[in-house]
């Protein structure tokens, strides 16, 4: 419960926020930003910069440009990196104007129980950030954690069918699947690492017509450059008509294997389960492949923010704002 959160100061911020290998995202009254995760250091005075790839001093420390214009060339990917480790530095890069003076209250995901109190250290404390040339000065003064993707059960919930609902967040590099029950508790969660969409790019950057074409003179495949290209309609010399086929037929193949997982893990609650959920970024990018997958799970709008506007929104309800 959310007792004694006074969001009606002027000076106090909810602010909500998902920390990710990928992407960063978070959510307020001013609306939804998704930044991409990757960054480049200290670039030049050229780097275009909005609040979608801003560049960002923290504490003194050399500029970082990041987002999607900075991830297009080479740039640090924090794959690797736990998310505790980079929280701080993905919540300095969100940062608005419009915090400046503030003590914000932040609804943060996470997925491991064991790490909540990492967590909230990571993030609590005073913030002195230049994000495009704008000072920044806040404090963040309580972190509210909520587990990956039940922001968007939270929204959900009103529509689900009465039962059990398995909810599965679609990373990149990871899923995270939690079972929960018709009075909304959590029974079981787990992270899946076969089923992030980094799979399903690595089986179409095996496709000898991608090889070919994304593999560098040092015979290295751009995942990057897949990646992005997976929300595109083509990929360099493919034509629209052939990259739309080899997307399709991966997805097919991708969805085959996720169904399979779901009934093997699952067949003894099959009976109990009367909504799968899908969400994330991953559920964004199977659904614009395949809009069929929508007939057979339960996908909100805007998938891949759908948890951090949720998680808002939930909190938000429980204040009384």
């Amino acid at each position: 419960m959310a007792t004694g959160i006074a969001t009606r100061s002027k000076h106090t911020r909810l602010v909500s926020f998902e920390n990710s290998n990928s992407w960063i995202k978070r959510h307020d009254s001013e609306g939804t930003l998704v930044i991409q995760a990757g960054y480049r250091e200290n670039p030049t005075a050229y780097a275009r910069h909005d609040e979608e790839n801003p560049i960002v001093i923290i504490d003194g420390q050399l500029p970082r440009w990041y987002g999607a214009l900075a991830c297009q060339g080479q740039h640090v990917r924090i794959h690797g990196r736990s998310k505790i480790e980079t929280a701080r530095e993905a919540f300095s890069a969100c940062l608005r104007p419009s915090d400046d003076g503030r003590d914000l209250i932040v609804v943060s995901s996470h997925w491991d129980v064991r790490a909540l109190d990492a967590l909230k250290a990571a993030l609590e404390g005073q913030y002195k950030v230049i994000r495009n040339g704008v000072e920044i000065r806040c404090v963040v003064t309580q972190v509210l954690p909520v587990l990956e993707g039940m922001g968007t059960y939270n929204a959900l919930q009103p529509s689900l069918r009465p039962g059990s609902t398995l909810l599965i967040e679609l990373g990149f590099g990871t899923a995270e699947e939690f079972l929960i029950d018709g009075s909304g508790e959590i029974v079981d969660g787990r992270p899946v690492d076969n089923l992030g969409i980094y799979n399903l790019v690595n089986a179409i950057a095996d496709d000898p017509a991608v090889r070919a074409l994304a593999t560098d003179a040092s015979g290295t495949i751009n995942i990057s450059l897949i990646s992005r290209c997976l929300q595109c309609d083509t990929l360099g010399k493919i034509d629209q008509s052939n990259w739309q086929a080899i997307k399709a037929k991966y997805v097919a193949e991708y969805l085959k294997t996720f169904q399979g997982y779901i009934k093997t893990n699952y067949a003894a609650q099959s009976q109990a389960i009367t909504n799968i959920v899908l969400t994330g970024g991953g559920a964004a990018l199977l659904s614009s492949i395949q809009p069929k997958v929508a007939q057979v799970f339960t996908i909100p709008d805007r998938p891949q923010t759908a948890s951090v506007r949720g998680s808002y929104e939930h909190q938000m309800s429980l204040v009384g704002v």
